[in-house]
């Protein structure tokens, strides 16, 4: 500890930031970019380094991951990684660079995550499977596999040129107590099957990858060559599914329901009662083409036989039921009521609707034990319902789709069309961005390359490099909050899932994005925490197959992975552990802003510097049509001359300012945009010599959560050191915590704070980090003109009340943009928001952003 006091003396009068942005050439980017399907290494290598659109997700996407099935089969799918082996002598152990698998967020269309070829297995009611369908990119519709109760000659029935694998399932999943540490609302599946079982049926291209991986829970699996073969076992499971729902409900007048077990030892006389009257239409089903799924050479001699495939007789379907309903939970379940209603058109209204179309049943099908039974149980409107609609076709479009492909990478995402709440100029020729940080940059970019004349706004100056250069020699200002950004790449920690699924799309962005994928460092976090501890009771499992991580990890394999950081002060007792989530990273947020920015002015948008947004504009309809604004102008002897108001027309107005987006003179208010008051302060220092064999450089991102401090090194060797709660975004963060060091006054923002007050946080904050972490290669030799550069910097954070994201429309004309974090997201929303900005009046929006709107804050004008 006198080591590191003595090197914080000697640092306090000679520090300084030093900030060395990435040269690169602007890129004028006018139209669309098109998919990229070429792909470069998965693992991450020690030492980390910038990577590009790698292979990722090689197992495949699981559509509905947080249902029953869906969170089974993702679980199997991502087991705990574990370091890869590697037979060259590269130091420390190597990671997978994604999960096995990508769970699919609602609104993202399936198969741009994975690999051309990968399984997308979509765990999904049967209602669903043609907005599954229509919402997957056209050239992996191959790759479906389809686990649910479906009928394949009834829902199956698209394009006949595509052959997609389909699973009849004869095992049951259900929720345990103990919940995923990072998803606290979703609990851990636990798979209900038995041995005698009848075997789940598989047919299509992916059946084997399916089997192999039921099978390795002992799950009885058949896998069928003939796809006439599967609709046999989808009648099957429809009599299960139709019936034993039914007379678990209602084959006792008035009394409780009954068990599946029950049912068959009770209750034998009403089972076949009713099994004689759908045994008819049970074959109709079992006899229907898979429309162009029968392949020529398989009709060779047996095309009569085929063609009237049979369930087997009475006596056979009742051994079936039996054998079904045992295998699950030896009998003692009773299935769903709700779920079956739901479902009930899709069950028992096929069952009703072939036996008055195809058995000759006449007006006497209400009737039926099975109408009454229908009766009993639903209600006389519920089964007018089934008795009316002669189901064909299966499939909900209820609400229109369009896959809409990202103008800067290769993700589509689902718009959804249909009358919108707030009115938008038809056809968005001009835009005004006010903002000009991370989120506003990428806004105007993203504008641009839609052919959208774009002007810039921002209060401040030093916004684009003298000349236009590229150059790392020429900084910028990127943006009150980005400028005090940590810059950390990651959904660590964020809360509910989709907002978690939402940040790591954020960072999968910056991955594929076209000006900035070259930008960020995927280093990987190492995270220090409170020990975890898990039990019977309840208590959070610390693996989730939703977010790639290892640990806990042990000091060796610590040390290994990050040799810069002092383990023996860093970890010590049982009361805390250690983390990896190789997956993350960093970018330089100068680096970053610059890159977009001269990208957008090369694409034709205009930066006003110094401009002060005074109000806005309004026609006789009160839609907005641009703003009022002054312009700063500072005369030689440094006082700021007489405002002059200008205004400035557009069909759009963009409101991204931060922290200041919910001031009144941008037509939102605080009223109606709540946003917390996070004041952040960080660092900064200059790391040691990466070829001084006395000391490593920090390697990873580090961040102690119980000492509260955390650290990362930059390209430019700049050491980036945070303080106090680590606010991550979400939910979680809905309270107003600040992010100030303890001991270093107020982290509020402020245009000249004296460099006396700077150097005083400065030494707390270093002190703070070397003492959880330390040594981790400071350097002594630091600038001598600390008054150049910085050697702290604030900002409050633009955090809203509730910890999300705002994005929308919030009157006519006006469009806003605001969260935390806005590093993380500001690639991905910047092309959303781009989009909903230039969409027509009659498009509501993205449905991955429905959760995000401003209506939840805003009341109407």
């Amino acid at each position: 500890m006198s080591l590191v006091l003595a090197l914080l003396a000697l640092l306090f009068p000679n520090s300084g930031l030093v900030v060395t942005a990435w040269t690169a050439a602007p890129l004028n980017l006018k139209g669309r970019f098109f998919r990229d399907r070429s792909h470069q290494q998965q693992h991450l290598r020690c030492p980390p380094s910038r990577s590009h659109h790698d292979d990722r997700y090689p197992g495949g996407e699981v559509v509905g991951s947080t249902g029953k099935i869906g969170s089974y089969i993702l679980d199997r799918l991502n087991a705990p990684i574990a370091p890869i082996q590697s037979n060259d002598d590269a130091s420390g152990p190597q990671y997978p660079q994604s999960l096995h698998a990508a769970a699919v967020p609602r609104g993202l269309a399936p198969g741009c995550l994975s690999p051309d070829g990968a399984p997308i297995y979509a765990c999904i009611p049967s209602s669903s499977i043609a907005a599954v369908w229509d919402s997957t990119l056209p050239h992996r519709r191959k790759d479906l596999v389809f686990l649910c109760n479906c009928v394949p000659s009834r829902h199956l029935t698209f394009d006949g040129d595509v052959d997609v694998t389909i699973a009849i399932l004869h095992f049951g999943v259900s929720h345990s107590r103990t919940a995923y540490s990072d998803a606290p609302s979703i609990p851990m599946p636990r798979l209900n099957a038995s041995p005698q079982s009848p075997p789940t049926v598989i047919y299509g291209p992916h059946a084997s990858s399916l089997a192999g991986l039921l099978q390795r829970d002992s799950i009885p699996v058949r896998v069928e060559h003939d796809a006439r073969a599967i609709q046999v076992a989808a009648a099957k499971k429809l009599a299960w599914s139709g019936v034993m729902w039914l007379l678990c409900h209602g084959a006792d007048d008035g009394g409780q329901p009954m068990t599946v077990k029950e049912v068959h030892q009770t209750h034998p006389t009403q089972l076949q009662r009713i099994v004689v009257e759908i045994r008819p239409a049970m074959n109709v089903i079992a006899s229907e083409n898979w429309i162009n799924k029968v392949h020529p050479e398989q009709d060779t001699g047996n095309a009569a036989k085929l063609a009237s495939r049979s369930v087997g007789s009475v006596q056979e379907i009742l051994e079936y039921l039996q054998m079904y309903s045992m295998s699950v939970s030896n009998g003692e379940v009773i299935p769903g009521r709700d779920l079956a209603l739901r479902e009930i058109q899709d069950r028992n209204g096929l069952l009703l609707s072939l036996e008055r179309t195809h058995c000759n049943a006449g007006d006497g099908e209400s009737k039926t034990y099975h109408a009454d039974l229908i009766r009993r149980v639903a209600g006389e409107k519920v089964l007018a319902n089934c008795l009316e609609k002669n189901l064909t076709y299966y499939g909900s479009r209820s609400e229109h789709f369009t896959r809409i492909q990202c103008a800067t990478s290769d993700l589509e995402f689902l718009f959804r069309s249909s009358k919108s709440a707030v009115t938008r100029p038809d056809h968005v020729k001009s835009a005004i961005v006010v903002g000009a940080g991370i989120l506003g940059s990428s806004i105007a970019l993203s504008l641009s390359m839609r052919g959208v004349k774009v002007t810039v706004m921002d209060e401040r100056t030093n916004l684009l490099p003298p000349g236009n250069h590229s150059s790392g020699d020429h900084d910028i200002d990127p943006g009150t909050a980005t400028s005090s950004s940590f810059a950390w790449l990651n959904s660590n920690d964020k809360s509910p899932l989709a907002c978690k699924q939402f940040n790591h799309l954020g960072m999968e962005v910056w991955r594929r994005h076209t000006a900035l994928k070259q930008i960020p460092v995927w280093c990987g976090s190492l995270v220090r925490k409170v020990k975890l501890i898990c039990d019977e009771a309840g208590k959070a499992n610390r693996y989730s197959p939703y977010y790639l991580h290892a640990g806990p990890i042990d000091r060796e394999e610590s040390c290994s992975l990050e040799p810069g950081v002092d383990w023996s002060s860093s970890v010590s007792g049982d009361e805390s552990e250690v983390h990896f989530y190789p997956e993350e990273g960093h970018v330089d947020p100068i680096e970053a802003v610059k890159k977009l920015r001269l990208d957008a002015q090369g694409n034709g948008v205009t930066f006003l510097e110094g401009a002060h947004v005074k109000n806005l504009v309004r026609d006789k309809n009160s839609s907005i049509i641009g703003v009022d604004y002054a312009m700063s102008r500072v005369r030689k002897d440094g006082s700021e001359s007489a405002e002059h108001v200008s205004t400035a027309e557009a069909d759009i107005v963009v409101v991204s300012a931060g922290a200041n987006s919910a001031h009144p003179t941008l037509g939102i208010g605080p009223k109606n945009l709540k946003l917390l008051e996070q004041p952040g302060v960080l660092a900064y220092a200059v790391g040691g010599d990466a070829d001084d064999s006395d000391r490593d450089p920090l390697k990873r991102i580090f961040v102690d959560t119980i000492a509260q401090t955390h650290a990362l090194c930059r390209t430019d060797n700049t050491i980036v050191i945070g303080g106090g709660k680590l606010i991550v975004g979400g939910n979680g963060d809905k309270r107003g915590v600040s992010g100030s060091v303890e001991g270093t006054g107020s982290a509020s923002a402020s245009a000249h704070t004296p460099i006396e007050e700077d150097v005083r946080i400065w030494s707390a904050m270093v002190e703070a980090a070397a003492t959880s972490i330390a040594p981790f290669g400071l350097q002594k030799n630091l600038p001598h003109s600390p008054n150049q550069r910085k050697l702290v910097s604030r900002a409050n954070r633009p955090m809203p009340s509730d910890g999300l994201p705002v994005i929308g429309f919030v009157d006519q004309g006006l469009y806003v943009a605001v969260m935390h974090s806005g590093i993380t997201l500001g690639p991905l929303v910047g092309d959303l928001a781009a989009h909903e900005i230039c969409a027509k009046e009659n498009d509501e929006g993205f449905q991955i952003l429905d959760q995000y709107r401003p209506s939840r804050y805003i009341t109407q004008h």
